[in-house]
Formats: C-alpha cells, sequence, structure tokens
C-alpha cells in the first residue's frame, strides 16, 4: 500500500516548516492565472460605478501637476532648472506615484486581505504583485496624456532633448514596483502585530516624497549631500528620468548605483520578513 504521508507522493506539497531563505517565487507563476485575476478585479472595481470611469487614471496627474505648478512653480518659485514647470512636476509625479501606488497596496496585503488568507491557500505575495500590474496599466494611461503634453511643448518651440535610454523606462519602472513590493510587504510584516505603524505611515510617505526631487530638481540641493540622498533610491530613478526625457538633470552613475543597490537590499529583507510572517500572520492580524 502506497504511502500518502510522504511528501514525495504529492505534486504539491503545502507546508509552513520551511526556512526563512525559502521563497518560492516559481508559484508566482504557477498561479498566474490567479494574479491576472486580481488584476482584472482591481481595475474593473477604480471605475465601477464611476460616471467618467478610466479618465479617472488620466485627470488625477493633470490635476496633482496643477497644484505643484501653482504652489511650487509659482508661489515658492523653485528651479526646475530650465524644463516647463508642468512636464517638470508631472514626469516626477508618475513616477512617484506608481512607486507610492506599489508601496501603500503592498502595505495593506495581510490586513485587507485576511479573510480569503484564511480559507484558501495560494501565493501570499501574488497579492502585491497583482496591485503592482493593476497599477501599470493605470500609469500606462497616464504616460498617454504626458506624452501628448510633451509633444505640445516640443511643436510650441520648447527645446526638449529625449534621450535614446528611453528603452530603459521599463527597467526604472521595474526598479519602483520591486521597491514598493518589498518596503510594503515588510511594513505589512510589522503591521500584523504593531499597529501604530499604519498612523505614522503616511507621514512616512510623505517625508520620502519630500526627499526625493519629485517638486524640485537634485541641483537645488548642497553638492555635499548628493551623495548621501542617493542612498534614497527614487533619486536616482528621477533624475535619470529627467535627463533621458529633458536632458537635463545633476544625475551622476554613482547614484544610479547606489540607489539599485538600496532597492535589492530593501526587496531582500522585505521578502524574508514577509516570508517568516505569513506562517503564522492570522494569529495576530
Amino acid at each position: 500500500m502506497a504511502n500518502y504521508t510522504d511528501s514525495a507522493d504529492w505534486d504539491l506539497v503545502i507546508s509552513t516548516d520551511r526556512p526563512w531563505f525559502s521563497i518560492d517565487l516559481k508559484a508566482l507563476w504557477y498561479y498566474r492565472d490567479l494574479i491576472f485575476l486580481f488584476v482584472r478585479r482591481d481595475l474593473v472595481s477604480q471605475y465601477k460605478q464611476t460616471i467618467l470611469g478610466p479618465l479617472y487614471f488620466a485627470l488625477t496627474p493633470i490635476l496633482g501637476t496643477l497644484i505643484n505648478t501653482l504652489i511650487f512653480g509659482k508661489i515658492a518659485k523653485l528651479s526646475t532648472d530650465g524644463v516647463p514647470h508642468f512636464l517638470f512636476y508631472m514626469s516626477g509625479s508618475l513616477f512617484w506615484g506608481y512607486f507610492s501606488n506599489c508601496l501603500t497596496s503592498a502595505k495593506d496585503t495581510f490586513t485587507a486581505n485576511k479573510g480569503i488568507f484564511s480559507q484558501v491557500y495560494f501565493p501570499r505575495l501574488s497579492v502585491p504583485f497583482s496591485q503592482a500590474i493593476s497599477s501599470l496599466f493605470r500609469l500606462i494611461i497616464q504616460f498617454m496624456v504626458f506624452f501628448s503634453f510633451y509633444l505640445y511643448f516640443i511643436l510650441d518651440g520648447f527645446q526638449l532633448r529625449p534621450s535614446i535610454w528611453l528603452i530603459l523606462f521599463p527597467f526604472l519602472l521595474l526598479q519602483c514596483a520591486l521597491l514598493g513590493i518589498g518596503v510594503g510587504v515588510l511594513l505589512s510584516s510589522f503591521t500584523t502585530k504593531y499597529r501604530d505603524l499604519n498612523f505614522v505611515f503616511g507621514f512616512l510617505v510623505q517625508a520620502w516624497m519630500f526627499s526625493s526631487p519629485v517638486v524640485y530638481p537634485i541641483s537645488v540641493i548642497p553638492e555635499k549631500y548628493h551623495l548621501l540622498m542617493s542612498i534614497n533610491p527614487m533619486v536616482g530613478v528621477i533624475e535619470s528620468v529627467r535627463e533621458i526625457l529633458f536632458g537635463v538633470s545633476s544625475l551622476r552613475l554613482e547614484f544610479v548605483l547606489i540607489g539599485l543597490t538600496s532597492s535589492i537590499i530593501m526587496l531582500t529583507i522585505g521578502l524574508l520578513v514577509f516570508n517568516r510572517v505569513e506562517k503564522n500572520f492570522l494569529d495576530t492580524v
């Protein structure tokens, strides 16, 4: 008689008994249909029972950019290194917004999905990865709006110098997504037990945004602080974007390398802690 207690007799064995460094990323591909089901759910729920529907995705960056232009461009009169204010603020806001969406969604992975997590097994990382993909679809719509304005300013006579390195945009977006997921799942792991983090999360994101060159170029910061700022991965991402789009930036290669290293470290720590906490988070969430 076959011994069905032996794990070798089964195609798939689900167990919480695994080491810290055992992260089954292959399971994400195995459950890819579920991930795309989550993506569809997120996209539909965003504009269901609304008047404008997906147009909200296009209006959000425009309204945000107009506010930034008024406050930081007209009132505070911050430099934009000669780049039109509207394009300068919108370029930074798009990438920051995508990172922020990935971070915020991943932060609520355990608390927002405890009901479904307690009913059925699937890789818990499917949720933050699906939310990053759904945010990417919204970002594509916003990019279409941005490049419409970009073309308008070029036709209007502004000397913008786009680079062939536009091909690097997918890699910059991937860095934003993985950074947001890494930090987000790390915070999600801690908020299952320490709910106080939910109250300080908003301040953390706001402080992170103002330490990133979203509404100002890094050139307005004294050069002696540039290397220290580059530990923040979003500095290298946003400055790279502006260098590629406008040909104007204080970007240096070490900013990119330091930021990429920081992203990898944050992602690794986040996944390891998440892998540890998901075993028994239902006991504390």
